[in-house]
């Protein structure tokens, strides 16, 4: 527990200063701002508090998935949010009506919310918003009126952010793939790092989803340079998805090159600031729309290799010749991209088409699903029957906190714990002073303001930031702050401990299963390396099918990548589940072999992503080279695959 316990404060009080909005947040702000003003104005700042809601949730709405997208999103979590307010209002008076309809709705929506990163962010606010709503009893007669007022506040946001200032063609894509090189750079800054250190997949992984939805849109684009961008974007995160797998094995050499001295010291030191020149080179040029690297950046990258000497840097020279390689793929001419229609994440279709497997008990999300409707009914039943003023955030906690795997609900109900402890204590200092109500209103919209640019920051950050929005809107409405405040602590604890505690009575442990997802994803790689090979033999006989070997194993690469993230999430869970009913010893064992396993994964993904890049445009006299180098990638990853058959595996995450 000692050595979990800086893993899971870490996890929890995370902040991605990079993420920080405050351009962004301005705009939202003001669409918060406006109907609470004309509230305060007419006298009717509990009606003006209610419309601030519909825009708020469709500002947070604006913060995912690509320019075209957004407007589907926030008018998608206008007419919820809406829908969800009618309910809320009208059931609120009834102990067994608001019960039923927490269980049912919170049910459909972590069905829907599982459709992709939008979804989710709907799906919890609007949850969110029912519970909070059905807690505060309003008159039952207010319930279409005040669905009205939320949908008018989400389509005043959706004006100001579409019209008044709209975004950027490809800004969303530039800035996620720019971001993932700065995660590369931050890791070159703070070498020397420990062995088994591993970037966070997540901006990796929000940068992919990014380009696929936006794959989706291209058919709609007009002129040839959008789509030449959007292919060079692509070809500048599969060489940043290569550079982060090589940088797990480069992190290992160059804390063993440190290590013997100061000469080892200065040869691993010039080479990280050589490669964190090319790096930061990269990142300027995706932010202007420049997809390059740069021959200076590279040529002082090649003398930082070659000055390198004895056996620690002869073993960390392979792991620097392989990114030298990623970065010279970034001057290859990138492939057209297919245009498809795929699924779009945060549509209602997708979700009602995919009811019938979603819903069912046998899968994961089934269950989650059941779990969460269960625990957030009874939650809301209790604190009904106890009758005690604002309990509604016993329910709210549960819902925010409780996930469908054991580390984020542990890491987001201390995350949550946390911000609200700095936001009671702040809320309670300025409260302490009396301002008055038209001062706190302001107060409001300030946090507001630090609600949205925190919110893609850190949730920690967050949830202290919207601690505050509430404290200051239930205090501008003439409630005791002070005592919303104290409440809002107790029942916030409380919350956490019901999710923990659910979990613990009712788990689904990730642990288990890290081995057989290692080994699904070890032949993935082999899949993707012989995609490979048949596109370098379409090469070498100069085939018409070229074409179609190159998307086969684009797909190939796709699939592996998924389920590569999908078994390192799994690594990062063993490092933090207990170990109850495995033994210990037991399980330290099964954690070094997939650390081991995960490490030897990285390594041939980084080179099976340079191979892919040599492959689509070889030079005649390399094939034969290219040949056997594939060859020995897809034995390697075939022995890796064979390695994780052996000894017990658990059951194969959903």
């Amino acid at each position: 527990m000692t050595r979990r316990l800086p893993l899971v404060l870490k996890t929890a009080f995370a902040f991605d200063g990079a993420k920080w909005r405050p351009d962004t947040a301005l705009r939202c702000t003001i669409g918060v701002a406006v109907p609470v003003l004309v509230g305060a104005l007419s006298g009717n700042a509990a009606l003006g508090v209610l419309a601030s809601t519909g825009a708020l949730n469709a500002g947070l709405a604006s913060f995912t998935g690509v320019t075209r997208s957004r407007l589907r999103v926030m008018l998608i979590s206008s007419v919820l949010m809406s829908l969800v307010t009618v309910l809320a209002i009208w059931a609120g008076q009834s102990t067994l009506a608001t019960t039923l309809s927490v269980g049912v709705v919170s049910f459909l929506l972590v069905l829907y919310g599982a459709q992709g990163a939008a979804a989710t962010t709907v799906a919890i606010q609007s949850t969110m918003t029912l519970i909070v709503l059905t807690g505060l009893r309003l008159p039952s007669d207010l319930a279409l009126p005040g669905g009205g007022l939320v949908l008018a506040g989400g389509l005043l946001q959706v004006l100001l952010l579409t019209v008044a200032w709209p975004a950027r063609p490809r800004q969303a894509e530039r800035r996620a793939v720019a971001l993932v090189y700065r995660r590369l750079e931050h890791w070159a800054e703070t070498l020397p790092l420990e062995a088994h250190a591993l970037l966070d997949a997540t901006s990796l992984q929000e940068a992919w989803d990014l380009l696929n939805e936006a794959r989706t849109h291209l058919r709609e684009e007009r002129g040839p340079e959008r789509r030449q961008e959007h292919a060079e974007l692509r070809q500048a995160l599969r060489v940043a998805e290569g550079l982060r797998a090589a940088l797990v094995g480069y992190v290992r050499a160059d804390r063993a090159l440190r290590l013997e001295g100061l000469e080892g010291e200065r040869q691993a030191g010039a080479l990280a600031a050589a490669l964190l020149q090319a790096l930061r080179q990269i990142e300027q040029g995706v932010k202007r729309g420049e997809v390059r690297s740069s021959a200076a950046s590279r040529q002082a990258l090649e003398r930082a290799v070659a000055d390198l000497s004895g056996p620690a840097g002869e073993e960390l020279r392979p792991w620097a010749a392989l990114i030298l390689a990623l970065l010279a793929d970034l001057d290859r001419p990138p492939l057209p991209e297919a245009l498809t229609a795929g699924k779009r994440s945060g549509a209602l279709r997708p979700a009602l088409g995919d009811w019938p497997r979603s819903a069912s008990l046998r899968t994961l999300l089934g269950r989650h699903a059941l779990k969460y409707a269960l625990v957030l009914g009874l939650s809301v039943y209790v604190e009904r029957r106890l009758n005690v003023p604002h309990g509604y955030w016993l329910p709210l906690t549960v819902g925010v906190v409780l996930r469908q795997d054991y580390v984020s609900t542990l890491t987001r109900g201390v995350a949550r714990l946390g911000g609200t402890l700095a936001g009671v204590a702040l809320g309670a200092l300025v409260t302490a002073l009396h301002p008055p109500h038209t001062a706190l209103a302001l107060l409001g919209v300030g946090a507001a303001f630090f609600t949205y640019a925190l919110f893609p920051a850190g949730y920690a950050a967050f949830s202290g930031a919207i601690t505050l929005y509430v404290l200051f809107s239930v205090a501008g409405s003439g409630l005791s702050e002070g005592q919303a405040a104290e409440q809002r602590l107790v029942f916030t604890l409380l919350g956490g401990a019901v999710a923990l505690l659910t979990y613990l009575l009712w788990p689904s442990w990730q642990g288990p299963g890290a081995r057989r997802v290692l080994r699904d994803a070890a032949e993935a790689q082999h899949r993707y390396l012989l995609a490979v090979q048949d596109l370098w033999k379409a090469a070498q006989d100069r085939e018409e099918s070229q074409a179609g070997a190159a998307n086969q194993a684009s797909q190939a690469r796709e699939e592996a990548r998924r389920l590569r993230m999908q078994a390192e999430a799994l690594v990062r869970a063993v490092r933090i589940e207990p170990a109850w009913g495995q033994g210990a010893a037991r399980a330290r064992l099964e954690r070094q072999r997939t650390e081991e396993a995960l490490l030897r994964l990285h390594a041939g993904a980084a080179r099976s992503l340079s191979l892919h890049a040599q492959a689509l445009r070889p030079p005649r006299a390399q094939l034969p080279v290219l040949g056997e180098e594939l060859a020995h990638a897809a034995a390697e990853a075939e022995a890796l695959a064979g390695s994780l058959h052996d000894g017990p595996a658990g059951p194969a995450p959903e």
